[in-house]
């Protein structure tokens, strides 16, 4: 018995598809940064944080009635740079949209079992996408050795006409405040 399909049906199956992971972007100090969605519990609102007063980048804040520690990842990631300068810089791209308003905290679960939770605030809203696997590039062994930016993985992603997009490797983060 001979088996019928449809000239659609053919050129579906001839098109081959490419595998995607699913990433949350946003932008910190002008630079896009990405974290596989697998890694993110939620994205909130950035609330009150408290308990640096010697600014070194780790605090506490609330979410769903636990305490969960805070570390700012920009003051981590681009260790030349002071708190003062993200925020002139952030607020000259907002074009003089409030402050305060336009910052988000990441939440994400560094150990599944134990329900360690790190919040990560955020100087953009984060965006969604689906990447393909093509789109993931390794970084030169060279740029990594300088150290640039900490703690991003070996990859970056591309897309056309965008700027490239640095993979940040929550695991690391979380081994830079010993946590």
């Amino acid at each position: 018995m001979a088996i019928f399909s449809t000239l659609r049906s053919r050129r579906f199956a001839a098109v081959q598809t490419e595998t995607t992971e699913q990433i949350i972007t946003f932008c910190l100090r002008k630079e896009w940064f990405a974290l596989p969605i697998l890694a993110i519990q939620k994205v909130i609102p950035l609330g009150k944080v408290y308990g640096d007063p010697q600014g070194t980048g780790v605090s506490i804040t609330a979410y769903e009635e636990q305490e969960i520690i805070v570390i700012d990842v920009a003051k981590f990631i681009f260790q030349d740079l002071s708190s003062s300068d993200l925020v002139d810089t952030a607020e000259s791209d907002l074009s003089g949209l409030e402050w305060e308003q336009q910052r988000y905290l990441v939440i994400i679960n560094l150990h599944r079992q134990t329900q360690d939770l790190l919040g990560l605030p955020i100087d953009s809203q984060p965006v969604m996408r689906r990447v393909t696997k093509s789109n993931f590039k390794t970084l030169p062994k060279a740029y990594l050795d300088r150290g640039n930016i900490n703690c991003v993985s070996e990859e970056i992603i591309e897309l056309p006409e965008q700027p490239p997009i640095f993979l940040l490797n929550p695991q690391s983060l979380a081994r830079a405040y010993n946590l």
